[in-house]
């Protein structure tokens, strides 16, 4: 049986972001300073380390803008269907190892720069919204950059959480050729 690659990509991209809305939604860790931690962004670096180009970007849209929509926050949305696929730009899917192939090993560093863009993407975001009224009552400059250094400390707690997280299910995947076995060139033949 032939499996055309992409029916696989929109299934295995329709399969992230269902499981990216849902470990948001039930891995809500409160981290003290009014936000949560969650895997979710873990699972965002994977889909991209996995998937082609434009299926881990709509992933990283898709996944948590509906976690966003569904929420006591929709006014996140924007600023979330934008920052996700930046931080899931920063990885690669070349190679038969989700953390990299010699020469390359550009999934070993990636999460590093993503969980970093997130975290400055969302201090701007976290300003935006305070300085709209979201996040409290003024237009004060001041108390904006206020509310995006008081958000730093749980963008980073976020960050370094997904980091650690994606290099757990990473090597794991990697230790079993999850990547080399699912996702070769489907135009093989598969037992049925």
């Amino acid at each position: 049986m032939k499996i055309n690659n992409t029916v696989k990509h929109l299934t295995f991209s329709a399969v992230f972001a269902a499981l990216i809305f849902v470990s948001i939604t039930v891995t809500r860790i409160p981290n003290g300073l009014g936000g949560f931690i969650h895997f979710g962004d873990s699972l965002i670096y994977l889909s991209a380390a996995l998937l082609p180009f434009p299926y881990g970007l709509l992933v990283a849209a898709i996944g948590p803008g509906l976690f966003n929509l569904f929420s006591e926050s929709p006014f996140w949305f924007p600023f979330t269907v934008i920052i996700k696929p930046i931080t899931a730009l920063c990885f690669s899917n070349r190679g038969t190892h989700i953390l990299g192939n010699r020469p390359k090993y550009r999934n070993y560093i990636a999460p590093v720069i993503a969980g970093t863009l997130n975290t400055v993407l969302y201090f701007f975001a976290n300003m935006a919204l305070f300085s709209l009224g979201f996040l409290g009552v003024t237009s004060d400059r001041t108390s904006a950059w206020t509310a995006g250094i008081v958000s730093l400390p749980g963008l980073l707690m976020q960050a370094g959480g997904s980091i650690v997280f994606f290099y757990i299910i990473a090597f794991a995947l990697d230790k079993m050729e999850f990547k080399r076995r699912v996702f070769t060139d489907s135009s093989r033949k598969l037992r049925g």
